[in-house]
């Protein structure tokens, strides 16, 4: 009876040692999970981290090489536009040689919108307006396009004797591979039942 009765107690001691240990395995366990959950968490902050940086870094690179080469280009557009300046003074200046004969231009803008045609004996200058697509000028421009302040666009050539509202006329010429363009707002009024003037309000390189 004795025997049964230890029996029976140490029975009872080794299951509480037991259920013990399972709950100590168990805490260790969970706390384990808990640190991996905390360590898997932590890597992938930091690879988040890295992958917006590195987003970031490849845009700001694409930013400043787009800038560069902007900046690059309207450096040399600048310095374009200096020599056509330049180019056009002499011309002023020198006049130019058409058909045997020294012609004086007398405008800046007529270098780039118009040409010299020769009527029997005379000599004169025709406004591009007023010729066909994709004639050239005295100084090599042609007329890109031609629009009033509604946006309305105008197809070559345009009528002699008729009164047209402002017109913005932009002209475009290459140098170099790059497009030079110069702008013209010109005005019209009537003087005569056959004759409309023209004249250029303002000009200036875009």
């Amino acid at each position: 009876m004795k025997n049964r009765y230890f029996s029976l107690m140490r029975s009872k001691k080794l299951n509480r040692k037991k259920s013990k240990l399972d709950n100590k395995i168990t805490k260790n366990n969970k706390r384990n999970v808990g640190a991996s959950l905390v360590y898997v968490l932590v890597i992938l902050s930091i690879i988040s981290a890295f992958s917006i940086n590195f987003v970031y870094y490849v845009q700001q690179k694409k930013d400043m090489v787009f800038l560069k080469s902007h900046k690059e280009n309207k450096i040399e557009k600048k310095i374009l536009v200096q020599t056509e300046n330049k180019n056009v003074e002499k011309i002023l200046e020198r006049g130019i040689n058409f058909d045997g004969n020294l012609i004086l231009i007398g405008k800046k803008e007529r270098y780039f919108d118009s040409i010299l045609k020769k009527d029997g004996k005379n000599i004169e200058f025709k406004n591009l307006i007023f010729l066909v697509k994709d004639t050239e000028s005295i100084g090599n421009y042609r007329i890109k396009s031609i629009s009033d302040e509604n946006n309305n666009e105008y197809s070559l050539p345009l009528e002699e004797n008729k009164v047209y509202s402002e017109l913005k006329i932009v002209f475009t010429r290459k140098i170099l591979g790059k497009e030079i363009l110069f702008q013209e707002k010109v005005g019209f009024r009537r003087v005569s039942p056959l004759e409309v003037e023209m004249r250029v309000v303002e000009s200036e390189f875009l």
